[in-house]
């Protein structure tokens, strides 16, 4: 036996008492420990519920009765309302370790704005009638992955209009506490009606961070042949989750509405016997419902009768003709500017500013779309260059065949006669005055008259 040898044997020998005494304690005695089990979900995800399971464990020999095991919150973890978060162990015999351990469950929540990473908590183990002096503290920790999720919570757009193209705008939001990758989105309706222009259905983002938002933007339209009504549009985001590195997928579903207002061609169509018509057509892509056409009051018009007229539906495409008893309204410049033209007419001349009227009328189309709503439509309608206004007040469309009043020759060129006519006496009076002078050097004017 060499001298090493020795020295091992020798140093065991004066171990054994130490050994035994530690033992002789440990079998008198009451050691109790905790440690983390287990934990559902693992990890847990923040803003969820997550389930500790700690156990309980006596490495003395002797038994131990009665241990409250208390869990102390920590941040992320929150109590949840109605739990109990102070439990009784019971009976715990000697050496019940292992498989034999107690168990003891806490159902706890994570603060939903946590992010990923490892967490402690505390669990306090004593008597009930020993807590102040005697109470053993186990720190443990639970690992907390942050909560991914997504959502599409806005779309811009509700009504399209048959034909139209049209900006329709989706906007996601991460609205979990961890960062999204690799997303894609895509949309679709069952029956086609609203489509895409100019580029796919799907679209794709390499990242979105916590609490940030894209707007991904389509030019889609609406079939020109589409029935007014709610379309569905089916969405569907996936992503992947940075934990497990699978995918993620959200379906969602969301409505537009084909169909809404409309436009219209109002054009002046004919004047006949003081009858005004216009021509009204729907030149939009949706029908038109109860439409009504209306001259409101306006400044130098006015209607004699009704000023509305209804004219039923009108779909895309078709017109119609609406007629009023129109007239200029005689304010008193306008009766003033027609009684100089009437005067002007019995002189031989004409006012060029007398019995001038507007260019132009002011429509109203007012209809029901098809989603219910009532809508006025205004239009300024030309009626033509100008209206000649005769003194009856009555109005024909400039360049329709006007009768004026013939006047004399007389009337016409008077002037011109009377200066010529006293041009003619002078003339002859001169003379006269001459064939005196010669006679009689001493005539005068006065003289001629005086012979007479």
């Amino acid at each position: 036996m060499n001298k090493t040898t020795i020295i091992i044997l020798l140093a065991l020998m004066l171990c054994i008492p130490a050994i035994r005494a530690e033992y002789t304690y440990i079998a008198n005695s009451q050691v109790i420990t905790a440690s983390l089990v287990n934990q559902i979900p693992d990890p847990a995800v923040a803003g969820n519920t997550v389930e500790l399971s700690i156990g309980i464990e006596n490495y003395g020999g002797q038994a131990a009765l009665g241990y409250n095991v208390e869990l102390v919150p920590k941040y992320p973890i929150e109590k949840l309302p109605g739990e109990t978060y102070i439990k009784n162990t019971g009976l715990l015999q000697g050496f019940q370790v292992n498989n034999e351990q107690k168990i003891i469950k806490f159902n706890v929540r994570t603060d939903k704005d946590a992010t990923a990473g490892s967490y402690d908590f505390d669990i306090l183990i004593y008597q009930p009638e020993e807590k102040d002096y005697a109470t053993i503290r186990k720190t443990l920790s639970y690992d907390l992955t942050a909560r991914e999720s997504a959502e599409i919570i806005h779309i811009d757009k509700v009504e399209l209009r048959p034909g139209q193209q049209t900006p329709l705008e989706f906007t996601i939001t991460n609205v979990g506490s961890a960062p999204l990758r690799e997303l894609s989105f895509s949309w679709s309706n069952a029956n086609d009606a609203v489509l895409p222009v100019g580029s796919a259905d799907k679209k794709y983002v390499k990242y979105l961070g916590v609490g940030e938002k894209i707007t991904l933007t389509y030019d889609v339209m609406a079939d020109t042949n589409a029935a007014p009504g709610l379309y569905k549009l089916d969405l569907k985001l996936a992503y992947e989750d940075p934990v497990t590195n699978t995918y993620t997928n959200i379906t969602d579903h969301a409505g537009v509405y084909v169909g809404g207002g409309t436009d219209f061609d109002v054009a002046f169509s004919e004047s006949t016997n003081g009858d005004t018509s216009f021509s009204v057509a729907n030149v939009g892509s949706n029908p038109a419902y109860s439409v009504s056409v209306i001259i409101p009051k306006q400044d130098g018009w006015r209607v004699t009768g009704s000023n509305s007229a209804i004219i039923g539906n009108l779909d895309k495409g078709d017109y119609t003709v609406a007629s009023f008893t129109l007239q200029p309204a005689m304010s008193s410049q306008l009766t003033q500017a027609t009684t100089g033209a009437a005067q002007a007419q019995r002189t031989g001349q004409r006012d060029s500013s007398a019995g001038m009227t507007p260019d132009t009328v002011t429509v109203e189309v007012a209809y029901t779309d098809t989603m219910g709503k009532r809508l006025t439509v205004e239009k300024d309608v030309s009626v033509g260059a100008s209206m000649d206004v005769n003194e009856t007040g009555a109005f024909r469309a400039a360049g329709a065949r006007t009768t004026v009043q013939q006047t004399s020759f007389f009337s016409q060129y008077k002037w011109y006669i009377i200066g010529i006519f006293t041009l003619f006496a002078l003339y002859i009076a001169r003379k006269k005055y001459k064939e005196y002078k010669l006679l009689n050097p001493k005539f005068t004017l006065s003289s001629l008259f005086r012979k007479k």
